[in-house]
């Protein structure tokens, strides 16, 4: 009998397996050579078709014709009214609204599930810290009690982790599922505002770890989020999630806090920083996770500038179902 086909680099796999007798060699040293370009070939196409699907980049025109009246939406009372004002198509879920911690119907959490067809996305958004209760509930929590290990890796804070998964087992995940059945060709935006932009950045991490969405398929977008986690869960979100950005608004006071270094807590990338009114797409865009370049720079932090990304005053817009002047 004839032994079979050998090679002299005997610990290498060729990404396309030749098929061969054993009993004739069926492969010379030119078809060895045209396999190793064809492999050559095929990883070229896989590089071009991941870097095409998972680097694309920041549109200030996309985030800001769409996404401050989708978060304004999540303090809506009725969010259709708001939503039919940017989609023509759209199918919406539950508006998820629980309480978040010991004081009960006192201080409720809240994230909203629709699809829009004009996009092909399925959106995922979280409601920011509402009203003077939670955030002192918030900021006490985030300062006295330990940080939480995260289903991807490293530590978040309690607060925040605590918040997503009571609106994600409360009705969001059953929400996600139906949709995500119905229309699995569809991309995942999720997004948020303040305590709403820690809460989506932990969601957009959590479906890629727990492979619920590939990366090349989810998009993160914030406004005004807090540092969510520590250094290593920064690292770890990087990877998983390269198609995320956390846009500030000039002074800003809640993208500083908790402080840098503070128990360990460290930003994720990437920071789109626009230091004016955001009436027209001027921005800094650094992608370090704590660009000393963006709104690290500025110390004198100020909280009206939370209040109103792109000219929208969430809060009191939402509060109307997306009426009046959209900037008081």
């Amino acid at each position: 009998m004839n032994a079979p086909c050998s090679s002299d680099n005997r610990n290498s796999t060729p990404l396309i397996t030749p098929r061969f007798s054993t009993t004739q060699c069926s492969f010379n040293a030119s078809s060895n050579m045209k396999m190793a370009k064809i492999n050559r070939l095929f990883l070229f196409f896989v590089a071009l078709f991941f870097l095409g699907t998972v680097e694309a980049k920041y549109s200030d025109a996309w985030v800001r014709q769409r996404f401050p009246t989708i978060f304004a939406a999540t303090e809506a009372p009725d969010p259709a009214r708001c939503l039919e004002k940017l989609f023509r198509s759209y199918e919406i879920k539950k508006h998820v609204q629980v309480p978040c911690d010991e004081l009960g119907a006192l201080d409720t959490c809240s994230g909203l599930s629709f699809a829009s067809h004009d996009d092909k996305a399925i959106v995922l958004v979280f409601r920011g810290t509402k009203g003077t209760i939670q955030l002192l509930v918030e900021s006490e929590e985030l300062v006295y009690r330990n940080k939480t290990q995260w289903y991807g890796g490293g530590q978040v804070g309690f607060y925040f982790a605590r918040a997503f998964n009571v609106v994600w087992n409360n009705g969001m995940k059953d929400d996600f599922n139906t949709l995500r059945s119905k229309y699995p060709g569809y991309e995942i935006w999720v997004g948020g505002h303040s305590l709403g932009g820690s809460m989506a950045a932990l969601a957009s991490n959590y479906l890629v770890a727990n492979q619920l969405v590939k990366s090349s398929k989810i998009k993160l977008v914030t406004f005004g989020e807090p540092r969510t986690g520590n250094k290593e869960f920064a690292d770890q979100h990087d990877a998983l999630v390269p198609f995320s950005y956390r846009v500030i608004h000039r002074k800003d006071i809640v993208p500083h806090l908790p402080l840098d270094g503070m128990d360990g807590f460290h930003h994720h990338r990437n920071e789109i920083w626009y230091n004016n009114d955001m009436s027209t797409p001027d921005f800094v865009e650094c992608d370090e996770q704590e660009g000393r370049n963006c709104s690290d720079a500025e110390l004198d932090w100020l909280i009206k500038d939370h209040h109103r990304y792109f000219g929208v005053y969430m809060y009191y817009y939402g509060a109307r179902n997306c009426t009046g002047d959209p900037a008081n």
